[in-house]
């Protein structure tokens, strides 16, 4: 492919880029804290898939003329997010290893239920500590991140803003749909 090439699509990469980050941003920030462990390994595959899209297409918007350093920049944050995101995720499968009758590390250990329950807990904390950095990193990120979509809208013709514009709408509402967010368990009603 030729520059020409990714000039011509970079309106749509950086459509899918944007929409797939920004939902990727949406489910990070959503409280997973009482899911259990396999609902909370499947919203963050969920995490993974959209950086994976976004950070393809951040690098094939990368391919075209006139590409910035906060654009580069950008693609290396992705790609730290998302390493970060991958060992939370490992933290996660550690964890369903030592919990419930599933988990063959209790069983290979010749351990109890009991005696895994915290180096179970412990899996827990390390990857909700890795969470907890990527929010912040997050935060930090939302200022840089609006300044480079604005810097590249500012670049494009009034026809690639258009394209842009109409595949951003499309792909958000495809987007939102394929991931939606795990449901939340419902607290038990009492009555009185």
């Amino acid at each position: 492919m030729t520059t020409n090439d990714f000039n011509l699509n970079r309106p749509i990469h950086l459509a899918r880029r944007d929409v797939h980050f920004e939902r990727a941003v949406e489910l990070l920030y959503m409280p997973i804290h009482e899911l259990d462990t396999n609902a909370r390994i499947r919203h963050v595959e969920k995490v993974l898939s959209l950086l994976k899209t976004s950070q393809h297409h951040a690098f094939l918007a990368t391919k075209s003329a006139g590409t910035t350093q906060a654009e580069q920049d950008f693609l290396r944050f992705l790609n730290l997010i998302s390493h970060n995101v991958q060992s939370a995720h490992a933290m996660m499968q550690h964890q369903t290893h030592l919990e419930g009758e599933e988990g063959f590390l209790c069983q290979f250990l010749s351990a109890s239920q009991e005696e895994c329950a915290l180096p179970a807990l412990h899996y827990r904390r390390r990857a909700d500590d890795i969470l907890q950095g990527v929010w912040h990193l997050l935060r930090l990120a939302h200022r840089p991140y609006r300044e480079l979509q604005h810097g590249n809208s500012s670049q494009l013709s009034p026809q690639e803003l258009a394209r842009y514009r109409r595949a951003y709408d499309s792909f958000h509402t495809e987007v939102n749909e394929r991931f939606a967010a795990e449901p939340l368990p419902q607290p038990a009603e009492t009555t009185t």
